[in-house]
């Protein structure tokens, strides 16, 4: 159906999508940790074993701030947990651990989050990857304070890389995302009228295009409707733009709630409207636009804010004909709702085959 409900920001969108990447990262990590203390605790290296259970304690700390909608403190939280985590367990049991690989993660994980600016996220990028230097040039051919059998070094290893590739792979689908959404969000900008919410007219018209093509394509035929709301700049000059501007989208709520979710409503450029009606014939067509004016002019009743208006609205309809062009259909419509005006507005005016109104 060619309106709109209303719009989210990608900005919004990705505030909603990285939360749940912090509770993901929250519960990963914890679980790893909450491993790594029965391991050590086996080996016999019972500080780094208490040092799990703070981790353990750490993030789920930030899974509750995360809950409660503090992730820029979790964030900040946790990037300091796999600072001193990963730099003293790389310092004691060595490089060939593996634990140097959660430092790597701080920075996709602060360029995708929506807390900082993209200075800051730059400058934290930039101290950590040089961090991450530094300890390769201090620990790789280092000796480790701790030995740790051979296999059981192996085995951390192998498990902090798989560790921290599912931790890149959540950051990757959440960048996905991120840039869907986002692309969703400018697409949907781009074709909706910010007033009243409908499509506007440089989408409208695409889907014109298309319905008169299914149509000459011997598919189902098509009524276009322009409406016009009658004596609108005396409601702007009288009672104000802002009044009138709620006029509009009561009328459109009217126009978008009284027609089918096949039927398509759209603001056709200041205070005109276009509909098209997929699988109607003329009656039918009639009958709807005249349900609709009804509708418009019930406005009046409302007392539309705060104002006694006198609301109604001109339709034009035509129906597409064969080998006839949906620009020449709109012509058809529009004369037909010109023909209306000088009638005394407020009705619903058919337009003949050969563009004459059938009043």
């Amino acid at each position: 159906m060619l309106h709109s409900r209303g719009s989210v920001s990608p900005l919004s969108r990705a505030s909603e999508v990285f939360p749940r990447l912090m509770m993901a990262i929250s519960v990963i990590a914890g679980l790893a940790h909450l491993s790594f203390i029965f391991l050590f605790d086996a080996i016999g290296v019972g500080a780094m074993a208490r040092a799990n259970i703070a981790s353990v304690l750490v993030y789920a700390l930030t899974a509750l701030l995360t809950q409660q909608g503090r992730t820029r403190l979790a964030l900040q939280i946790m990037a300091v947990e796999i600072l001193l985590h990963g730099s003293v367990a790389t310092a004691l049991i060595g490089w060939a651990s593996g634990f140097h690989c959660y430092l790597i993660l701080i920075i996709p994980v602060a360029i995708v989050s929506t807390s900082y600016q993209p200075r800051t996220k730059a400058v934290v990028a930039v101290l950590v990857g040089l961090f991450y230097m530094l300890m390769d040039m201090s620990f790789r051919q280092a000796q480790p304070a701790i030995e740790v059998p051979p296999h059981l070094l192996a085995g951390l290893h192998h498990f902090n890389q798989a560790a921290t590739l599912l931790i890149l792979g959540l950051l990757a689908t959440l960048y996905y995302r991120m840039v869907h959404s986002a692309e969703d969000s400018l697409r949907e900008l781009a074709c909706t009228d910010p007033l009243t919410q409908l499509r506007n007219r440089r989408f409208a018209m695409e889907v014109a295009q298309h319905e008169a093509a299914v149509f000459q394509r011997g598919g189902r035929p098509l009524a276009v409707v322009i409406g016009d709301v009658d004596h609108f700049k005396r409601i702007n000059d009288h009672h104000g733009h802002a009044v009138g501007d709620t006029a509009l989208r009561a009328i459109a709520r009217v126009l978008r709630e009284g027609v089918r979710e096949v039927d398509h409503v759209a603001r056709w450029g200041g205070e005109e409207f276009l509909l098209l009606l997929p699988a109607t014939e003329e009656e039918e067509a009639i009958q709807v636009c005249e349900r609709l004016r009804q509708g418009v002019q019930a406005l009046a009743a409302q007392n539309l804010a705060g104002e006694a208006l006198s609301v109604s609205i001109t339709l034009g309809v035509a129906l597409l004909q064969r080998d006839e062009s949906i620009e020449q259909a709109l012509v058809r419509a529009d004369r037909a709702l010109y023909e209306g005006k000088q009638a005394g507005r407020n009705r619903v005016v058919l337009a003949g085959q050969d563009g004459a109104p059938v009043l």
